[in-house]
């Protein structure tokens, strides 16, 4: 059996970050409450690096990863490797970070990092950020980032820095298409508002479910609780991590009424899991 992996959450906040300034009524003072944009990591047991979204907050969460930083020190658990990373959507808290790629090329000594996406989605981050696709050398040489475009097609598994990583479509209301991520016994779900009966076999048999959560009431286009819940009820996995929380979600006020097997992440949160586990052709 091969060694374990780590999924970090670098970020679990909404679109507008958490708390949002402006309405005083709104602040938490709890640190638990304090929340980046949507990320994540996937650490191999040799250094394997690959990033899910590259949202507005990156830098923050490349050099904190954790949350762990005291702010003056060097940051001793920085992130200065990238194999892979993989973008679930296109909208702007999950991809307007993509310039900050530009610092892991010069740390990896302008290796290119291959970004995997949907097509659709691709083709938009390209759109939005042509600059960041050019040829690699030429980039690197220009401080821009090397990046490579590469297309996931849904139900098949490709391999990154090791790990087996099958992408399928969930529906992200109507903004229409989102991508889901299955990597051995760990799932990645964000920014679902329903998930296709297609995609449902790829949530079967978690020991991590990774799955987005806006708050109590109904929202348009992201699950709330009572949709969460009835997902969750219905796949069994061993355990369930909440994420994209919005600013109404209070730490403290969840804690306690959360089912066994079921974690509200925060920035930082850490759980194992293996890659080993089913594969689509």
């Amino acid at each position: 059996m091969s060694a374990p992996w780590k999924i970090v959450i670098t970020g679990c906040g909404t679109s507008h970050g958490n708390p949002p300034w402006g309405w005083p009524q709104h602040w938490s003072e709890d640190p638990r409450d304090h929340r980046r944009r949507s990320g994540a990591l996937l650490l191999g047991p040799a250094g394997e690096t690959i990033l899910i979204d590259t949202g507005p907050d990156l830098m923050h969460q490349m050099r904190d990863p954790f949350k762990t930083w005291d702010g003056v020190s060097y940051p001793a658990d920085c992130i200065t490797r990238c194999d892979g990373v993989l973008i679930t959507h296109d909208h702007a808290d999950h991809s307007h970070g993509l310039n900050e790629l530009r610092h892991l090329n010069r740390l990896m000594k302008g290796r290119e990092i291959p970004v995997y996406a949907h097509p659709g989605h691709l083709n938009e981050v390209m759109r939005m950020y042509p600059y960041c696709f050019e040829d690699p050398t030429k980039a690197y040489k220009m401080a821009t980032p090397a990046l490579r475009a590469t297309e996931l097609e849904d139900s098949r598994t490709v391999t990154i820095g090791g790990a087996p990583i099958t992408s399928f479509a969930m529906s992200h209301g109507p903004y229409g298409r989102v991508t889901g991520l299955r990597c051995g016994d760990l799932a990645y779900c964000t920014d679902c508002k329903h998930i296709p009966e297609a995609s449902v076999d790829y949530l079967q048999g978690l020991e991590v479910l990774v799955l987005n959560m806006l708050r109590e009431q109904e929202h348009v286009s992201h699950f709330n609780w009572a949709e969460a819940s009835a997902v969750i009820e219905r796949l069994a996995p061993k355990h369930t991590v909440l994420v994209h929380m919005g600013h109404e979600v209070r730490y403290a006020d969840w804690e306690q009424r959360l089912p066994a097997g079921v974690t509200m992440a925060v920035d930082g949160y850490t759980s194992t899991f293996s890659i080993e586990g089913p594969t689509w052709p």
